[in-house]
């Protein structure tokens, strides 16, 4: 999974260089990841294929952002987690950081605890709820990945936001379009390309609270 090829790509995109034993709790995140989807569907059997090109390089696509800083300690919600994209790889990847990974769908979460638990993520917090139903957690960030809408997923989540913090969404096709339904907000794109044959252009939209 984690190649010399792929850490090559890391530094080269994100200059991040993950230590040993970093790598090798990424490698057994690909096994068990594999092994789970393989009876729990956590994504399709096509997308498993391209693991690391389509799914943890884009959740890590956040560094893109200049004024995201991993070695901060600040707290990060992602909304609608799923298979832990970006929750788990960033946790693993940046122990400074506070990541809370939500979601409700229960087969989603038992994935995540299993992993917390496999690994021994203790930056890891797991949160089985509908983000509407939470009381406010007061986040530095709050993050969302292929869950929905800018304007929905904004308005069920900003509660959830300190004041000053970020709401980031990764985005794809749908941007300029999503973007036409929050003309009231001051939005900053950062675009970047997944390592794909195709072209594959994805961008962050991120609102400061």
């Amino acid at each position: 999974m984690f190649s010399d090829k792929n850490l090559e790509l890391l530094k080269n995109e994100f200059n991040i260089e993950p230590n040993k034993n970093t790598v090798e709790k990424l490698n057994l995140w690909h096994k068990l990841f594999i092994e789970y989807n393989s009876h729990t569907n956590l994504m399709s059997a096509n997308d498993t294929k391209v693991l690391f090109e389509k799914h943890v390089f884009d959740s890590l696509a956040i560094l893109k952002w200049d004024e995201f800083n991993p070695n901060k300690k600040q707290k990060i919600l992602d909304v609608g987690t799923g298979g832990g994209f970006p929750s788990v790889i960033l946790a693993l990847f940046f122990p400074e950081l506070e990541i809370v990974a939500n979601d409700s769908r229960m087969k989603k979460i038992n994935f995540i605890i299993d992993i917390k638990a496999e690994l021994d993520i203790k930056n890891l917090k797991i949160s089985y709820a509908r983000i509407e139903d939470l009381e406010p957690l007061n986040c530095d960030i709050v993050i969302s990945r292929a869950v929905g809408t800018i304007k929905n997923v904004l308005r069920l989540s900003k509660k959830h936001i300190k004041e000053g913090g970020y709401f980031i969404i990764y985005k794809s096709k749908t941007l300029e379009e999503e973007l036409e339904q929050i003309k009231d907000h001051k939005v900053q794109i950062v675009s970047y390309k997944l390592p794909l044959k195709e072209n594959f252009e994805r961008h962050l939209a991120i609102i400061k609270q």
